[in-house]
């Protein structure tokens, strides 16, 4: 019996280590998981910026169109001869954002819906491509995907062939899955509207061709505003572009530092786990010492 006392009191200092590098295991495990989720957030701040960044890029090109082309008409241009006042054509956007959105009822896209129906279409998009990169069922991506179609339809003539390419993407994922054939109709409806717009697209584009080709018939006043409303998007994108760059080094800073906290416990954890390996191991070899000796 003596000689089992200090085998029985080793037993026990070895679940009283297994205990407390246990606890201190849960507390990396706990600081871990709070890590994690403040990197997911950090994400969501992440696409959230760059929207905003490209609503703030179109709303100014928008204020500097409407500027230009204020200031050419009261230069007088209209009472030159020959001169026609050419107005803007009827914005798509609108009519797109009075569609019904085809029966998505998922309450996963009410942010996006809502973000549609204040024209806010850079936070809708950011919103929708985020749940597309997610999990979801064959229901819900096909509904995203035509949701996604809708948005970038809404959004300009410019975005019309991505459109396209999301509304090909959803009739792909319904002819994998049969129990959206119901579903099909609607993205067809959808694709079909995307045809008719790029046919008028294609005929304006044949019928006014390039002004670039007639700038010697163009009057100063309309070949400078021309020239300035070409050479705006390039200055947008410039600008969009170092602010979306300074936001993002910001950002990887962040999670940069957030990795090193993260390798950091992971070499904790495995270094518990090691331990603990090695304390298992000199008590079965004390064991068994033990017994062989008596």
């Amino acid at each position: 019996m003596d000689s089992i006392r200090p085998i029985e009191q080793l037993i026990r200092n070895l679940k009283v280590d297994r205990d407390t590098w246990q606890a201190v295991a849960l507390q990396f495990k706990a600081a871990f998981e709070a890590q994690t989720a403040r990197l997911q957030e950090l994400q969501g701040i992440c696409f959230a910026t760059q929207a905003e960044l490209e609503n703030e890029r179109a709303q100014n090109h928008r204020v500097h169109s409407t500027t230009v082309l204020t200031e050419s008409h009261s230069d007088g241009l209209e009472h030159c001869f020959g001169i026609a006042t050419i107005y803007s054509p009827p914005r798509t956007d609108a009519a797109c954002s009075r569609r019904p959105f085809y029966g998505c009822t998922n309450p996963l896209f009410d942010r996006a819906r809502e973000c549609v129906d204040q024209k806010n279409y850079g936070s809708a998009l950011a919103h929708v491509e985020r749940l597309l990169h997610g999990p979801l069922s064959s229901r819900a991506r096909a509904e995203g995907l035509l949701l996604k179609s809708v948005i970038l339809q809404a959004s300009g003539p410019e975005d019309v062939l991505d459109a396209l390419a999301a509304c090909s993407e959803a009739v792909e994922l319904c002819n994998r899955h049969s129990e959206l054939d119901g579903f099909l109709p609607q993205i067809r409806n959808q694709r079909n509207s995307l045809y008719q717009e790029l046919q008028v697209l294609h005929k304006g584009r044949d019928a006014f061709g390039t002004p670039n080709s007639h700038d010697h018939m163009l009057p100063p006043k309309a070949s400078e505003f021309y020239n300035s409303e070409s050479d705006e998007p390039g200055c947008a994108k410039r600008r969009s572009g170092f602010d979306e760059s300074r936001t993002m080094e910001g950002l990887l800073a962040q999670l940069e530092e957030k990795s090193k906290d993260v390798r950091a416990i992971l070499l904790v954890l495995a270094t518990c786990e090691l331990v603990l390996t090695m304390s298992r191991t000199n008590a079965v070899v004390q064991a068994r010492n033990s017994s062989n000796a008596l």
